[in-house]
């Protein structure tokens, strides 16, 4: 992404590498987004899919109010996107044993499948980073660590 060219620019050095790292970052989170969409799309799945299936644990159930706020989504988008993984066998609803108004989520074998199939191919596609050695590697995960704990 390139700065508009009519807007004012940074009042100082330290402003100016600021917002060309931003925009850096910016520009790579969106080739990551869409190798992201397009390793769902490989594996009949939304992004939206992919990250619910990733914040499912295998094993455990978790109640649809609190996948919701592990997400970020209001409940009602919530529905529709879970409705389809279920009917792609990925999810099973179940009564939450605490209280049985409450519908909790399972993964299924096929949804564990789902999920490890789109780990696997994200995992050993290291694009847009590819490019970069393994020394670069390094030091750029080291210098985002502080920026994303």
């Amino acid at each position: 992404m390139i700065a508009p060219a009519d807007l004012p620019a940074p009042g100082t050095e330290r402003l100016r590498l600021v917002l060309e790292a931003k925009l850096g970052l910016l520009a790579v989170a969106e080739r990551l987004r869409h190798q992201w969409a397009a390793h769902a799309t490989a594996v009949g799945l939304s992004p939206g899919q992919v990250q619910a299936l990733l914040t499912l644990t295998p094993g455990e159930a978790i109640p649809m109010r609190d996948l919701a706020a592990r997400l970020d989504y209001d409940a009602s988008n919530l529905s529709t996107l879970v409705d389809r993984l279920e009917r792609r066998g990925a999810v099973e609803r179940r009564p939450d044993p605490a209280d049985r108004r409450v519908k909790a989520l399972v993964l299924t074998a096929a949804g564990e499948r789902l999920r490890a199939d789109f780990w696997h191919d994200l995992v050993a596609d290291p694009a847009p980073l590819g490019a970069l050695s393994e020394a670069d590697l390094q030091a750029l995960a080291a210098m985002l660590r502080p920026v994303t704990a």
